[in-house]
């Protein structure tokens, strides 16, 4: 979303309207912890030693699930209140967690939620492409580069 500010400044007695150059206005995600995802993430909470910790993965995970365009440090940490860009990458880069016991938690709530017969998930992949000697490419949307462009698109079972 977009807005423009316009300023007026009086000159020598006459007005003159001054438009600024549009500036992106990003939405603010709530303080709060939203309940259901505050649910979820009480199995992963021992694997995180501190507790500043635990609020940045709860503060990330919030951003990575807002529709901003770009999710990185600095735009979730614009739109997401009660972080920081230092605090998300300290989480990410510095802060003591083993991935695959993360992982491995993940997986045992993940089966502990299906139900007894399983689980069918479908994903869809777009690989970019450059040249049109690959089957399948074509100009269509493409979900890991955001746009329409030139990819082959693989569609897996898990």
């Amino acid at each position: 979303m977009l807005i423009t500010i316009s300023a007026v400044f009086p000159l020598r007695d006459m007005e003159v309207v001054f438009s600024c150059m549009k500036i992106p206005v990003v939405p603010k995600a709530s303080p709060e912890t939203l309940p259901e995802l505050a649910t979820y993430l009480v199995p992963f909470a021992s694997l995180f030693r501190r507790s500043t910790s635990r609020a940045s993965v709860e503060r990330y995970l919030t951003g990575l699930l807002t529709d901003l365009e770009r999710k990185n440090c600095d735009t979730i940490a614009a739109a997401v209140a009660g972080t920081s860009t230092e605090r998300l990458q300290h989480l990410l880069t510095d802060a003591t967690w083993e991935p695959q016991a993360l992982d491995q938690q993940r997986v045992t709530a993940l089966v502990a939620q299906s139900p007894p017969q399983g689980l069918l998930l479908l994903d869809d992949t777009g690989l970019p492409k450059q040249g049109r000697s690959s089957v399948g490419v074509a100009r269509q949307y493409a979900g890991t580069l955001g746009k329409v462009a030139n990819c082959q698109v693989v569609v897996s079972a898990h």
